[in-house]
This record gives C-alpha cells, structure tokens and sequence, in this order.
C-alpha cells in the first residue's frame, strides 16, 4: 500500500470482502474497535489472533475507528495499545509515539510526539504512519514482564540515554541482563533499561528463570563491558533521546565524524617550559568532539587495569591507569611485560579514528617532528581515575619513532568547561634519585600534546645512548596527574619500529619491561 496525507491507501479487496466489512462498520458489533479483527468470544467474523492479509481490509483500515463497532467493544490487546506511549521507528531513528490504531497485520498506527530529530523535521513528514509491531516497543514495559528469553530480540537503552535493536544474551551479575547490540558490542544492563518488542506478547507468564541462560556461577561467553569504577558518565544527547537502528559504537563513530572539525586554526606553544620537543595545543578539542568522544569510549570493551606502585614524597597517589591498546600483532603493549598482556587489532572503528587525529595532529603539530618519516600504527585508549596518576616514565625509547601525541578531556561535565577539569602533565629530568630539573604544566580538558626529541627521550638523542626504560640526566620523562574527582580519558599514538620486534626470550621482555601488573582485566567477546 501507500500514504496519501498520512492516510493508508490499500489496493481495493474483492465485492465479497468489500459486502463484509461494510457490514461490519454499520451493523456489527462483533469486531474489535480497535481495528485487529478479534472479535469476543462466541462471536462471529475473526477469530481472536488471527492474521488476515493487510491488502483485504483496506475498507475497515480507513473507516474512522468509532464507526467499526457501535458497541465499542475492545479486545486486552489493543485496549493495552491504543491510547499508550511507545518507541517506534521512524526511518532510521526510534521517536515517542502514541498508538490510535491497530490492525490485524502487525502494523500499528501511531501519532509522532515533538521531536528535536533534524531527521525527522523534513516539512513533508507525515504527522501519523503505519508501523511494524517488530519495529516498535511500549515506553514503559508492563510491570509483570520482568523475564526475558535467552536470544530474544528487544530494544535496550545504551549509556547515552537511546534505545538500540540488541539481544539478550543471559544472566549477569547483580540481577542485570547481557546484551549484545547489532554492531558486536555486549553490554550488561538492568532490567528497566530493556524493552520488549510489541510483535511478542504484551505480558506472558514469567518462566522459572531465563529460558537458555546460564546457571549459578556460570558466565556468559564473551566479554561485558560495565562503567568503570572512578568517575561517573555523562553523555549528553546530541540531537534524539531516540536513535538510529544501529549498534551504539557505529552511531557514536558516525555522530564524531558529522561534528569532526577538517579544517580550522589552532594555536600551538613550542618548546614549553624550555623543554626542548614538548609541544602542546590547549584547543584541540571541541566540546562536541568531546561528548561524542566519551560515548566511543562508553563503546569500547575489554579494560585492562595496571598498577604501577605509589608515587609521591610521602607515596600518597597510586600510579593507576585502565587501557586498552590496538595495534599490529606482534606488538606488545608500552610498559607491560609480553606474558601479562596483548594487543588488539586495529578495526574499523579505531582505524577511523586514528585517521581523523592523525590528520589533525599532523597539521596542528606541522613544525614539530611529528611521524615524519613514518604512519601511525598503533593507538592507545587510557582513563586515569580521579585523585590517581600516572608516575614519570619514559615510554621505551627503542622501540617507538620519533613522535607520542596524546589527548585529553574528562568523562564528564566540568564545573568551568564542558569538556572536563583542568590536569597536569609533569616533566622531570633525571630519576627521582637524581632529578635535575621538574616542571608542572596544567593544561584543559580537550588539550593535546606532543613528545619528540629531548621531551620523549629515544636513545636516538640521549648522550648515553639509554634503551628501554633506562634513566638518564639528560632526557625527560613524563607523567600525568589527575587531581579531578572526574576519570581522566585519552588517546595516545605512537609508531611502532616495526623492526624492533619482540624480544629473543620472554625474560629479556620482563627485565625491560615496567613492574605493571593487572589488576583487573575483562574478557574479550
């Protein structure tokens, strides 16, 4: 069928059927006003949950709803639907509506609520559609329907506040539910961020436990990214509270690349604090690449946890980061011994995003000695929780090229900026047994830095030559510290000498490597 002014136009049905529902609209009261085609029991015409073609009952979909039935009579089901709010489909985007009308066919007609999607502004938009029960879900889930079957397919409300097409995937700790959305992400949530779909029955008789889940102590395969301990998320809605009929890292990954700026002016500090191949960028960062930023990190699963030891005077902060590395294979991860950890491919989505900050960090930090003679082959996703660092190191001064840039911004609103709080790079020349000179730079959420010559320390400009995480009296090392009660996220990229490789033994690689030991590290799906 067709819309013709928001009105469904269906093929016209056959005499017989046409004598039928014209009998229905003035003498009947035997079908449901709804518009399903139920009648009540003992009652002639459709039986109740029966499916008829949607091309036979054209007559009765565009007869108004008060003429179909003089009685008015109303099956549970559509007394449930009509009248009531659900998240419906509108495109490519899920919107508010209200159901006036159903139909025996799985479609539901629905009236759009006021919406704030660009999407769904264009002057023609129709004020009603017709629309699949498959493609729609009732905006508060009846009370008794608590349970879900392992496999079911539903609508979930991510970390951003939108629902996405996911399916359940079982049991999770704390009374939560494993889910797994279009794009590959497993997520766990609460129950009450779950909602049916309206081609399932309204309410069904709750099974005993999750029909094809898992028993106690058992875990569900693959790993579930859950929000990091340390800070708190706030991601702010862009546009819809309701999104596209994707997965959430593909629509946080095409929400940064429509708000990524291509071209623009950035103002760029050489050599600051005299240190010698530090450079720093203060507005890197907009605030809308900052919130599509903390939503892509959201996405991301698989944290690892390392611990690094106190720093300090008194050793009052604890060195401690959550990371999560991508890069080539045979890479292993700056600072942690090859046993203890490994490498993620690069995919699409972080491919996309080294490109997108490859391209700016090349332009911005055109004067510096920025991967000139190399592509960035690796990138390096960090969050620092608030109150902790990471102490001075050198990140292995044999084995990256010339050139570490890095990023920053909070995961959350700051007090002053959007884009998070204030925290401090600290340079120190020389080990803390001999330190030569230290200097602290504050610099703002959505700031960017980079690290070569002196600054970045390769063995390549040190006097003595050191490899590896050797000190010297000569060349800087770096640290960060997060003073915010706010977790401090970033992105780090290096380039990988390719001809460094791995270590001839794995003791080699744990006599080189930092002391960092995982606390904590999700399994991988």
């Amino acid at each position: 069928g067709a819309f013709v002014d928001g009105e469904a136009v269906m093929p016209t049905p056959t005499i017989k059927r046409k004598r039928d529902f014209q009998a229905e609209d003035t003498g009947a009261s035997k079908f449901c006003s709804g518009g399903c085609g139920s009648a009540p029991a003992g009652g002639g015409g459709f039986k109740a949950g029966m499916a008829i073609n949607a091309d036979s009952i054209g007559m009765r979909m565009r007869a108004p709803l008060e003429t179909r039935s003089l009685n008015g009579w109303r099956c549970d089901n559509c007394t449930k639907l009509i009248g009531a709010t659900v998240i419906a489909r509108r495109g490519r985007t899920f919107e508010d509506a209200v159901v006036v009308q159903c139909d025996s066919g799985g479609l539901i007609r629905v009236r759009w609520e006021p919406s704030d999607n660009v999407a769904s502004l264009r002057v023609d938009a129709p004020e009603m559609e017709w629309v699949a029960e498959r493609h729609a879900a009732l905006a508060v889930e009846p009370a008794e329907d608590t349970h879900y079957r392992r496999g079911t397919r539903v609508l979930a409300q991510w970390v951003d506040g939108r629902f996405y097409y996911a399916t359940i995937q079982g049991q999770a700790a704390h009374e939560r539910l494993s889910v797994e959305f279009e794009d590959g992400l497993r997520f766990q949530l609460d129950a009450s961020c779950i909602r049916s779909l309206l081609d399932k029955p309204l309410v069904t008789p709750p099974p005993r436990g999750l029909s094809g889940g898992f028993g106690r102590g058992e875990r569900s395969g693959g790993a579930s990214h859950r929000l990091l301990t340390g800070g708190t998320w706030d991601i702010p809605t862009l546009g819809s509270n309701r999104t596209g009929a994707r997965g959430p890292l593909a629509q946080a990954m095409s929400e940064l690349e429509a708000v990524w700026r291509r071209s623009g002016t950035w103002e760029v500090e050489y050599e600051v604090a005299g240190i010698r191949g530090l450079l720093v960028c203060r507005d890197f960062l907009s605030v809308d690449e900052v919130r599509c930023l903390r939503r892509v990190f959201a996405a991301h699963q698989g944290w690892t946890m390392y611990e690094w030891g106190s720093v300090g005077r008194k050793n009052e902060l604890s060195s401690v980061l959550q990371r999560l590395d991508f890069g080539l294979p045979d890479m292993t991860p700056e600072g942690v011994a090859a046993a203890r950890s490994s490498t993620q491919p690069v995919g699409e989505p972080q491919q996309r995003i080294i490109e997108m900050l490859e391209g700016r960090l090349r332009c911005v930090f055109k004067r510096g000695t920025l991967w000139h003679e190399c592509e960035v082959n690796m990138i390096q996703f960090s969050q620092i929780p608030g109150g902790q660092c990471l102490g001075h190191h050198h990140d292995r001064r044999d084995k990256w090229q010339e050139g570490i840039a890095s990023v920053a911004w909070s995961s959350s609103t700051g007090e002053d900026d959007e884009r998070g709080d204030v925290w401090t790079l600290g340079m120190q020349c020389g080990p803390s047994n001999n330190v030569q000179r230290s200097v602290d730079i504050p610099l703002p959420a959505g700031a960017a830095y980079m690290l070569s010559k002196g600054a970045q320390g390769r063995s390549r400009w040190c006097r003595k030559h050191k490899v590896a995480h050797e000190s010297c009296t000569c060349c800087w090392m770096h640290g960060v510290w997060n003073p915010s009660e706010r977790t401090r996220q970033s992105i780090t990229m290096r380039a990988y000498d390719e001809e460094w490789g791995r270590p001839s033994s794995p003791e080699d690689e744990e006599e080189d490597a930092e002391p960092a030991t995982p606390l904590r590290r999700s399994r991988r799906g």
